[in-house]
């Protein structure tokens, strides 16, 4: 798709798109430019030319780690640049172009029966929720900022706990911009009481 958009006149050397399904009632379009925004959410997660080589890294060293665990390892850590957890199975958005923590949480899958994703950042992790939403299978807890003035905006409230045979594996903590450490530390507490539950 890169290089079909670069063949548009006046094209930069990164799709950015100015316009954006609302997939709801939408059919998924055959010019560039539509699919431009059919598969990115946002004007914040551009693919240039060495997009797919970042992100694919990325998701490498996630299931790197994953595999640490798997392997009998206590605990492994992923740094990983660009991040994931705004991408959804098929839209990147937020700085995000492949969702590296859904993909471990996928190969953890593989050696365990339940697995749980535990996501701390002023953000929502709207990506991954969207992922595990309907599943039984991987608990997503997030500790985020409310996204009632915050991005992603329109999800990562208390209310949404999973759909289906997900319903309860999905718990939102969204904490006012204002909470301080002992806020954060509670929330946490919270949420690690549900993952060890």
């Amino acid at each position: 798709a890169l290089s079909e958009w670069q063949k548009l006149p006046g094209a930069g050397a990164e799709v950015v798109p100015n316009a954006f399904a609302q997939r709801v009632t939408s059919t998924r379009p055959a010019s560039v430019v539509g699919r431009a925004g059919w598969y990115m959410g946002d004007t914040s997660a551009p693919i240039g030319p060495e997009s797919w080589n970042a992100t694919r890294r990325a998701a490498d060293c996630a299931v790197a780690a994953a595999e640490m665990v798997l392997g009998g390892a206590r605990a492994s850590y992923a740094l990983c640049r660009p991040p994931g957890h705004h991408t959804s199975a098929d839209m990147a958005a937020g700085h995000c172009l492949m969702n590296g923590t859904a993909i471990a949480a996928a190969r953890m899958r593989k050696g365990h029966d339940r697995v749980a994703v535990l996501d701390i950042d002023v953000h929502h992790g709207n990506g991954t929720q969207d992922i595990f939403y309907e599943r039984d299978d991987v608990l997503f807890v997030s500790v985020h900022a409310t996204p009632e003035t915050y991005y992603p905006f329109f999800v990562g409230h208390a209310h949404e706990t999973g759909a289906g045979a997900g319903d309860g594996f999905n718990l939102n903590i969204p904490l006012a911009q204002s909470t301080g450490d002992d806020g954060w530390c509670a929330a946490l507490e919270t949420a690690l009481a549900r993952v060890a539950e």
